[in-house]
């Protein structure tokens, strides 16, 4: 499945890419993932429950990109295989749109078939998205400079 959404910060693209990357910025803001963490290489590891009972797993990794407005990543293990890409777009000074392309499948058969009829996955990322967005519309919280 293909997901593509776009969304804007009231930040240079630099300062956007970073407060991306930064995932303690925003953990909190991912109400419905049960374990958002950065694991000691580097990836980051995300465990959330679809609404069907399908507990998803994944650890996903950034991949080198020739481009400085672009952040690629993709799945390294778990039960879903994840490619994605970030793009940054300086509109005018101090706004950025952001274009995050997302392409998953999610690798057990059996829950493959059962979420394309619910499509679950779909809508729990849609979720999720509109509550980064919504987040990232406000001005950093003092908190979100915290790595831990």
């Amino acid at each position: 499945m293909l997901i593509q959404k776009t969304f804007h910060l009231h930040l240079m693209p630099e300062a956007a890419r970073a407060r991306l990357q930064n995932l303690a910025g925003y953990r909190h803001e991912l109400v419905h993932v049960e374990t958002a963490a950065c694991t000691p290489e580097g990836s980051a590891h995300f465990v959330f429950r679809l609404p069907w009972g399908f507990r998803a797993d994944v650890e996903l990794v950034r991949l080198p990109s020739e481009h400085p407005a672009q952040t690629l990543f993709r799945s390294r293990r778990g039960n879903i295989e994840v490619l994605g890409v970030l793009e940054y777009f300086q509109i005018r000074p101090s706004l950025t749109e952001i274009v995050l392309t997302l392409d998953y499948t999610i690798g057990p058969v059996c829950a493959r078939w059962i979420d394309q009829m619910a499509h679950g996955l779909d809508r729990f990322l849609n979720r999720e998205l509109e509550c980064l967005e919504r987040a990232f519309a406000q001005p950093p919280r003092a908190a979100d400079s915290d790595p831990g």
